[in-house]
């Protein structure tokens, strides 16, 4: 008999009964935890196609009596698209882990249970089980973190994009509203979208609001004065809108002087005075001020 016939007869003579079970004892769990995000027919199909790859990666080392046992590139690739299918509808990494885990006990238990077996041939079938599903499992965990990486870069860039929209008011006129923390990338992006904004619309007047920037030190205020720049060298005005108090005695405090800048105290007044600035002077200035 060669030394890997007990794990192979294994997975041929009862894989429908190794994958009830293995499945009832992830099931139990996975219900209780993502109760909404399981498809239990695909899941299924699922685990006999890995049932099957590991069957005939372990007939492939069969004449071979190392631990030192390579899982095969099918089997690779069938758990690196589960875990990064798991990671992205949000299961933890050790959830996921549990799924080849699982496996692992439900595997080894079932050898054990076996009578009439060389010592040395299920010796070479436990050490062959151990070696590919710690295989997997370190695939799982290098996976889903991959994984999880990319989504959390993308949804970064999705609140980056979301913080700095550029927003078009009116023919001509062009609204900025600046949230949160201003620091060099942000202030990057928001005046590359900016210029974008008055190159496209053909803008003659933009609205930069600040009202929602908590902190207006030396830094936001270069920010924003090299935005205003960028802007004027395009042809277009710019009104600054939501300077506190505080804000304005920091930035006199500073030195900074944006005398050049019109600017208004709310943002209604300021796309009031933009309005005005283009012909289309609907409301009493004045009032709003």
């Amino acid at each position: 008999m060669k030394p890997l016939e007990p794990i192979n007869k294994l997975l041929k003579e009862q894989r429908d009964i190794l994958c009830q079970e293995w499945l009832k004892e992830v099931m139990l769990q996975w219900r209780q935890l993502y109760p909404n995000l399981l498809s239990e027919h695909e899941l299924r199909d699922q685990s006999f196609k890995l049932l099957d790859e590991l069957a005939r990666s372990l007939v492939a080392h069969s004449d071979n009596e190392s631990a030192e046992i390579k899982v095969s590139d099918e089997l690779s690739n069938i758990i690196r698209n589960m875990s990064v299918h798991r990671a992205k509808l949000g299961f933890k990494v050790a959830d996921t882990a549990l799924y080849i885990l699982t496996l692992k006990n439900v595997l080894t238990k079932s050898l054990m249970q076996g009578a009439g077996r060389n010592t040395s041939e299920l010796t070479a079938s436990l050490i062959a089980i151990d070696d590919m599903l710690d295989q997997l499992s370190i695939m799982i965990f290098d996976s889903f973190i991959s994984a999880r990486e990319e989504i959390i870069t993308q949804q970064s860039l999705s609140i980056q994009e979301l913080s700095t929209p550029v927003i078009r008011l009116w023919d001509q006129i062009l609204l900025l509203p600046l949230v949160g923390v201003i620091d060099t990338m942000r202030a990057r992006q928001f005046t590359e979208n900016l210029l974008v904004a008055i190159s496209r619309y053909e803008a003659t007047v933009t609205v930069v609001d600040v009202t929602g920037v908590p902190v207006f030190d030396t830094s936001v205020a270069r920010h924003i004065m090299k935005t205003v720049d960028a802007a004027q060298l395009l042809g277009s005005r710019v009104i600054m809108t939501g300077i506190s108090p505080e804000g304005a005695l920091t930035l006199t405090k500073l030195g900074l002087n944006f005398s050049a800048t019109i600017c208004r105290s709310t943002l209604k007044a300021g796309v009031a005075e933009a309005l005005q600035m283009i012909g289309k002077c609907i409301i009493n200035t004045k009032e709003l001020k």
